[in-house]
């Protein structure tokens, strides 16, 4: 019995750890990866003004759209970011296609999560975005298209980091993209101020953040999520502010006309995090490696 657990527990380490070696994520947690966030131009540190913003009511946000069963939100914040960019620039709202994004993207970026600084530079190369009525979501990875783009953007830059001030000023000048440490109290927000808790992992959601209010209390960010409009408020979330929030300010990235910076060598790719599951595997395969060597020195 005690030999069978062991050879159990030393399979669970070699699946544990050929995951790790390969890049893979682990655990529903890693679906956005921080890859060359720390490359990015830091945008200027700005005053916060006064005065609640609601992009929505401007004509600069597009419906609640669901990503369904593929775990696609930096693909949807970064189109989302997109298309108010455009209109705030250009005066023309279009609806944009996410699926470019998955299927053009690469660097790891897919259904099992994605990179947003890779998803814009794709759309930085392709010169914008392809209109979601000629290039359709299927909620799957599948060949990349090539067909008339729209909405380009110069570049962009990232919020100074862990600042609700400038993540404030920036939102005032249009929609800026976010990453959030979700938790199951985020995933069954019903309505209402939501003041958490959050997850203690790295950022597992990316979010649109359209507007915020400056009311008592401190306000709230209004964050547009990807789950359909069933989820939440109507598909959104209203997150307290001043406390960064489920770290709503750590990864904020404004369209600007900062250039991106190159991809990251292949051997400079994030360590994945490993999901609760996987780290008690990993524990107990060590442990019981351990066993298994006292038990053979203690046979000899």
């Amino acid at each position: 019995m005690t030999r069978l657990l062991a050879r159990a527990c030393c399979a669970a380490l070699r699946l544990v750890m050929a995951s790790v070696l390969s890049g893979a994520p682990l655990g529903a947690s890693a679906v956005v990866f921080t890859t060359d966030y720390d490359r990015l131009t830091v945008l200027p540190a700005l005053t916060s003004n006064g005065g609640d913003v609601d992009w929505r009511s401007k004509g600069a946000v597009t419906p609640v759209k669901n990503e369904g069963t593929c775990d696609a939100s930096w693909a949807f914040a970064v189109a989302g970011m997109v298309e108010a960019d455009h209109l705030i620039r250009a005066g023309r709202l279009f609806n944009l296609s996410e699926q470019e994004l998955l299927d053009c993207t690469g660097a790891g970026s897919a259904c099992r999560g994605g990179s947003p600084v890779a998803a814009l530079r794709t759309v930085i190369a392709k010169g914008g975005l392809a209109k979601t009525a000629s290039y359709r979501y299927t909620a799957r990875e599948g060949t990349c298209k090539s067909l008339t783009p729209v909405a380009p953007i110069p570049g962009a830059g990232r919020v100074p980091p862990g600042d609700e001030a400038s993540l404030q000023a920036y939102v005032a000048q249009g929609p800026v993209l976010a990453l959030v440490n979700a938790s199951a109290a985020f995933d069954s927000y019903k309505g209402g101020i939501f003041t958490g808790p959050c997850s203690d992992n790295n950022p597992t959601r990316a979010v649109l953040i359209v507007g915020y209010t400056t009311g008592g209390g401190g306000g709230y960010w209004i964050v547009k999520n990807s789950l359909g409009s069933s989820w939440g408020a109507q598909g959104y979330i209203y997150m307290a502010r001043g406390t960064n929030l489920c770290g709503i300010a750590n990864y904020a990235i404004a369209v600007s006309n900062d250039p991106l910076p190159p991809p990251a060598p292949a051997i400079a790719i994030a360590t994945p995090t490993l999901s609760a599951w996987a780290n008690g595997m990993l524990l107990l395969g060590v442990a019981a490696l351990g066993f298994a060597a006292l038990r053979k020195n203690s046979e000899r």
